[in-house]
């Protein structure tokens, strides 16, 4: 799930002074068995598969499979079973067919000195009889990760997919899920002992794949209802997204073109090299055909204002050329984004970052916080207004974000953007 732009930049600003030590989420999975384990394992499945990429296939193939002699002993000491996440197979009433699994709790400490556990994770999907519709629903209670100097926990994770396979080998649906808490704690630098360091709560994404005549329509978005760090709180954070105007037959051909390079016998790594080449000329192709970025919303809330972007992006008859140049590239984009901002939400950042800078135990620490937080809300305001980048309406700072020509505007004034140099050539194989 994607944190919204708006929130970032707050939480940016708020977290600007706050001697957070920073998380490194690579070093809860460096030289990790679990890891290592978990990718032999998806790798023996991958291959078993033989190339399917339809669901209900897949999931055919996978009810009847076994790991390998050699890597069960691994699954046993890493999740407690050796086939830990058994599909099985049941006939359900009108010709369904039902597919159960379930992950058994457990706990693990690996090589790396990370320590996981989870709860039991169960998953239900239901296909009518013909293979062309599944719901699925998934549920997990906790999981948690604790590293030496870093920790995660996530709490409540739910999921609900409903898909549809089209004529054309697609599957349409929807996708959702919700996750009720995730909490990362980290340790000052030399400190062992874990604070929590950020905490997201309600969060929930969701993705919608819908055909449209010839065309095919895909919606993006996510939703956190609270953020908490360094003692600051984002009230709501939303990201909405579509993607419009996908050719069908397109993408029925690239997932064509997917199945035949896996049924290709090509090395794993061949394989990854012909599929990147493929798919970015897939995506160069959809560009090229008119598809549009309809931004309907990315906002967030901070002490009862909300900041929001709104807008759309487009791309105006794009040819290969264009995209040999990142300039040529950058001066075919065409985007709109009307932006706000309540001047009550400036003076509330403002007043916080002071906060971070001013000695608390000063005897005039309030009057401090208060001068500095009204002296640098009043030069981000004058500077966006006097200079006019945004016009002052309704208690709002308005401006709207113009991307056309490779010329950037806000509010009809002119930014200089920075040339982007040209790639380098490439040697030759």
């Amino acid at each position: 799930m994607k944190i919204s732009i708006t929130a970032a930049t707050i939480a940016g600003a708020l977290l600007a002074s706050t001697p957070v030590h920073a998380v490194d989420p690579a070093s809860l999975v460096a030289k990790s068995s679990l890891m290592q384990t978990g990718t032999a394992a998806a790798d023996e499945l991958n291959r078993a598969m033989g190339g399917q990429r339809d669901a209900v296939k897949r999931m055919d193939i996978y009810a009847k499979f076994e790991f390998s002699p050699a890597l069960r002993p691994k699954l046993k000491a890493v999740f407690g079973n050796e086939r830990p996440f058994p599909l099985v197979r049941s006939a359900g009433p009108k010709g369904q067919v039902i597919y159960t699994s379930k992950l058994m709790p457990h706990a693990y400490l690996d090589e790396n000195g990370s320590a996981f556990s989870w709860s039991e994770i169960n998953s239900r999907s239901v296909a009518n009889k013909a293979g062309t519709t599944l719901d699925t629903k998934m549920s997990m209670q906790s999981l948690s990760v604790v590293g030496t100097a870093t920790a995660a926990m996530l709490e409540n994770l739910s999921g609900d997919f409903k898909e549809t396979r089209g004529a054309d080998g697609i599957w349409y649906g929807d996708f959702k899920a919700k996750l009720g808490s995730l909490a990362i704690r980290a340790a000052d630098a030399g400190g062992t002992d874990l604070k929590e360091a950020v905490r997201f709560e309600d969060l929930a994404g969701y993705t919608s794949i819908n055909r449209r005549g010839k065309k095919v329509d895909v919606v993006y978005g996510s939703s956190i209802q609270s953020i908490r760090f360094g003692g600051e709180r984002v009230e709501r954070a939303n990201l909405a997204i579509r993607v419009v105007n996908l050719p069908a037959q397109a993408m029925a051909d690239m997932e064509k073109e997917l199945e035949r390079l896996q049924h290709s016998g090509l090395p794993d790594d061949a394989q990854t090299v012909v599929m990147t080449k493929s798919v970015l000329g897939f995506a160069k192709g959809l560009l090229a055909k008119g598809v549009s970025i309809i931004v309907d919303d990315i906002s967030a809330s901070y002490r009862g204002n909300t900041a929001s972007i709104k807008g759309r992006i487009d791309f105006d008859k794009l040819v290969e050329t264009d995209f040999k140049s990142p300039t040529e590239f950058a001066n075919k984009i065409v985007a709109r984004l009307d932006l706000r901002l309540p001047v009550a939400m400036v003076n509330d950042v403002s007043r916080a970052v002071a906060g971070k800078q001013v000695d608390a135990s000063a005897p005039n620490a309030a009057e401090q916080i208060d001068t500095a937080g009204k002296n640098l809300a009043a030069v981000v305001i004058g500077k966006l207004v006097n200079e006019g980048y945004a016009l002052m309406e309704k208690g709002e700072l308005r401006s709207t974000f113009e991307l056309k020509n490779g010329k950037v505007t806000f509010n009809g004034k002119s930014v200089a953007v920075p040339s982007v140099p040209a790639p380098a050539t490439a040697p030759a194989p």
